[in-house]
């Protein structure tokens, strides 16, 4: 008799659960698919694709040896990481965001311009949300002040240096990790695999594919699971900074008098969405758990750098004491989310245009044979 899995009964449980809220609650679970993909199309998609296409060619181009090398001291100094290429990766993680974060350390080590532990340490340090979503959509929008996004945003990063900080000594008490493993190669790419703008892009897809269903599969999930429970403010959020970081920021903008602090808790946290993209996008050989295992610290961090800069910016004080209730709006950058698809279908048409062409000039040749 086979013993019981507790990993394998955890997925069951997962799946049937699942399973419930789409049988019983189909409306709430088709709005939850909606909202996510329209945050796909009208945020998602044109704030990451450009930056996975952009990080692929840097990282590949002479740019990645000094692009970032005003975060030298951060990477040297602070991280032991003497590889001027460290400095770009880290500069891309903080401007495109965790996907782009996991993406770029993943090419990086795979490169052979990191080692496991150097990917490691970038990993707690890069990992987080993009400027543009905690400046705009967090600070701007959902609390109705840029400077709170602002401190939002330098609470994250002075958070990432400490606690990659910290993690750097804990990496010195296990010495096994100061290297590449050794059942870990770096193999060329096979011969014929696109590169350039080509192979950025066709990684940029597949990575928007990886991203986008995440998203969309977690919206439902806050939706329907939101329904079913008939959850407070106070535990709609929860659930939500739990599942999406998106969905629990907008849920603690919502909440009376600490709308600020728990979109702080939400950036740091990440969620759990965002934790399996990472995954989903980092190579195999790369383990999670010091991202995970960071979070506590990162939480208690952020919350403290960022109570610190609102006594540095009068203005953002004022603000946070008359933040709810919050009126979150909702937006959309319809202009560059046309441009991106507009692009992105050229590619398709372009592509599809020339096989059409190779099958043609494949017919005539038979023909001619015969």
């Amino acid at each position: 008799m086979k013993k019981l899995d507790g990993k394998g009964l955890a997925l069951d449980a997962a799946a049937l659960g699942i399973l419930f809220l789409l049988t019983c609650l189909p409306d709430p679970s088709a709005k939850g698919v909606l909202d996510g993909l329209k945050s796909c199309v009208f945020q998602v998609i044109p704030a990451l694709f450009p930056f996975f296409v952009v990080t692929g060619l840097i990282l590949e181009s002479p740019l990645a040896e000094w692009l970032g090398l005003a975060l030298y001291p951060v990477t040297r100094l602070g991280l032991g990481i003497r590889q001027r290429r460290a400095t770009t990766v880290l500069l891309l993680c903080w401007l495109g965001g965790f996907a782009v974060a996991a993406s770029a350390i993943s090419r990086a080590y795979r490169q052979g311009a990191l080692e496991r532990r150097q990917a490691m340490l970038l990993l707690v340090c890069g990992v987080g949300s993009s400027p543009a979503f905690v400046v705009n959509t967090v600070g701007l929008l959902m609390l109705g002040s840029a400077p709170l996004g602002v401190c939002l945003l330098g609470a994250m990063l002075a958070a990432n240096v400490c606690t990659a900080l910290v993690f750097r000594l804990v990496l010195a008490l296990f010495p096994g990790n100061a290297s590449r493993s050794s059942s870990c190669t770096i193999e060329p790419a096979p011969v014929g695999e696109p590169a350039g703008l080509v192979g950025s892009i066709q990684n940029a897809v597949h990575s928007m594919l990886i991203v986008c269903g995440f998203v969309v599969f977690f919206r439902f999930l806050c939706e329907a699971a939101a329904q079913a429970l008939s959850l407070d403010a106070a535990g709609f959020y929860v659930l939500c900074a739990g599942l999406e970081v998106t969905s629990g920021c907008a849920a603690g903008a919502a909440l009376p008098g600490y709308a600020a602090l728990a979109c702080c808790a939400a950036l740091s946290v990440q969620s759990l969405s965002v934790f399996l993209q990472v995954r989903a996008l980092l190579c195999p050989e790369l383990p999670l758990w010091p991202l995970a295992a960071a979070r506590p610290l990162h939480l208690a961090l952020s919350l403290c750098f960022f109570r610190l800069f609102l006594h540095w910016l009068p203005g953002a004080a004022d603000v946070i004491s008359t933040l709810a209730p919050c009126v979150i709006c909702r937006t959309r950058t319809a202009p560059d989310a046309a441009l991106v698809l507009f692009a992105f279908c050229c590619l398709v048409l372009f592509r599809l245009e020339r096989s059409a062409r190779r099958m043609q000039q494949g017919v005539k040749q038979q023909s001619r044979r015969v």
